[in-house]
């Protein structure tokens, strides 16, 4: 896409903003701001199109006007986005202002035990980026921003893990790509250079029990299985891939890696014909099997992805976010060991991020989202984000009957994907 002039981007900045302001006038809302803690609005609802070009207008309307030296400036200097907003989460500051009315600094530093000099600048700096205002000096009231977080708390707990436990390990990449530049291990990436470890991401979590438990905390929040916007919410799998169609009425679902089962658990009280098997580590199954309103057609069984799929002849096998934790060796290791227990016509289908290639999306900010994933994978376990032709390639690799066949989106979702392969012995 070509760069636009001022004259272009101001067209397309009026045009956009008079599209969605028409739309609030039809469906009889009323326009909000950035503080209007009750009356947000879902723009996108309101005029997709509209609303993605008027995103993408404004931001490339600020990089121009601001300049090269500015925005570079900025952008040096923009982990304190995060080191503010991880303080104020991890000072739990979002839950102690009332959502209606304001309350004095001092009193938020007296209940969360923070210093209140340090407390009032991570609340002044936060409110540059329209999280919290200062109505008047020392006092503070919530801004819709801030007003989420004191209401998603699942939100919270996945930001928690990410701004205050591996934020480190993200801003270690130029160090350990330097350190490393031209490796792949799982232990030579962010998390070891920024630690000085020589463990891979899982052992290090486990080797510190407050650490794992943050860490399962905010894995439940990223998969928003209360409803949070922490990341996809479990329906995207069930709903974005043809279950019943593509499998029959049936089927034998095995879930790969599966965790406490929440995923597992909705496809199985969609499908009650189906047969869902959660496949984890046997601490992970053995908590999990104790979880109360299971349905009858769901069971659980301990087994390690990177050992020979022993549950044979299923329909479907499903990976859900476990291949985007692992370079390519091992990605394809964990493909290689379902193909013992594949049937001709068997799916393997692999719920992930879709990685755009040297093309852009409609929408540049949903690419950077989803780039700023893929870093993530890259600091933390020296792994990656994928394109379609990635993941062809691996299962290819795997096995060469392992044939790509499909992807599968969810309309308005340019980020969440089910990548399907089939087992072809005709191939």
């Amino acid at each position: 896409m070509a760069a636009r002039t001022l004259e272009e981007l101001s067209e397309i900045v009026a045009s956009g903003s008079e599209r969605l302001s028409s739309g609030l006038k039809t469906k009889g809302l009323i326009s909000p701001t950035v503080y209007d803690v009750e009356n947000e609005v879902n723009f996108e609802k309101i005029d997709k199109d509209a609303a993605i070009e008027l995103v993408d207008a404004a931001r490339e309307l600020e990089a121009l006007v601001m300049g090269p030296s500015k925005w570079v400036n900025i952008m040096a200097l923009i982990y304190h986005d995060a080191s503010s907003l991880g303080t104020l989460i991890e000072f739990d500051i979002p839950a102690r202002v009332p959502l209606e009315g304001t309350i004095k600094i001092a009193q938020l530093a007296a209940e969360s035990g923070l210093l209140e000099d340090k407390l009032t600048r991570f609340i002044r700096y936060a409110s540059t980026n329209y999280i919290f205002r200062e109505p008047e000096p020392g006092v503070v009231a919530h801004t819709a921003t801030s007003a989420l977080l004191a209401r998603d708390t699942q939100f919270c707990t996945f930001l928690q893990w990410v701004l205050v436990n591996i934020a480190s390990i993200e801003t270690a990449i130029p160090s350990a790509c330097r350190k490393w530049p031209l490796s792949e291990k799982t232990n030579e990436c962010g998390l070891n250079a920024a630690f000085g470890t020589d463990d891979m991401f899982f052992p290090w979590v486990n080797a510190d029990p407050e650490r794992l438990r943050r860490f399962d905390r905010a894995m439940a929040g990223f998969s928003g299985e209360g409803g949070g916007e922490g990341g996809r919410h479990q329906l995207f799998d069930v709903e974005a891939y043809p279950w019943s169609k593509e499998l029959g009425p049936n089927a034998r679902v095995v879930d790969v890696g599966g965790g406490s089962g929440h995923v597992g658990k909705a496809l199985a009280l969609k499908y009650p014909g189906f047969k869902v098997t959660i496949q984890d580590q046997p601490e992970t199954v053995k908590a999990a099997e104790k979880k109360e309103g299971l349905p009858s057609n769901l069971d659980f069984q301990a087994h390690n992805f990177f050992s020979e799929q022993t549950l044979r002849g299923a329909d479907a096998y499903f990976l859900r976010h476990i291949l985007h934790d692992w370079p390519h060796a091992e990605a394809v290791s964990i493909l290689r060991g379902l193909v013992p227990a594949l049937k001709p016509g068997a799916r393997v289908l692999v719920s992930e991020f879709l990685m755009p290639g040297a093309e852009r999306g409609p929408s540049l900010l949903e690419d950077k989202i989803i780039r700023q994933m893929d870093l993530q994978m890259m600091g933390v376990y020296n792994a990656k984000e994928r394109t379609a032709e990635d993941f062809a390639a691996l299962f290819s690799e795997a096995d060469e009957k392992l044939r790509f066949k499909a992807k599968y989106q969810m309309e308005g979702d340019q980020k969440g994907c089910i990548f399907e392969a089939i087992y072809d012995e005709k191939n």
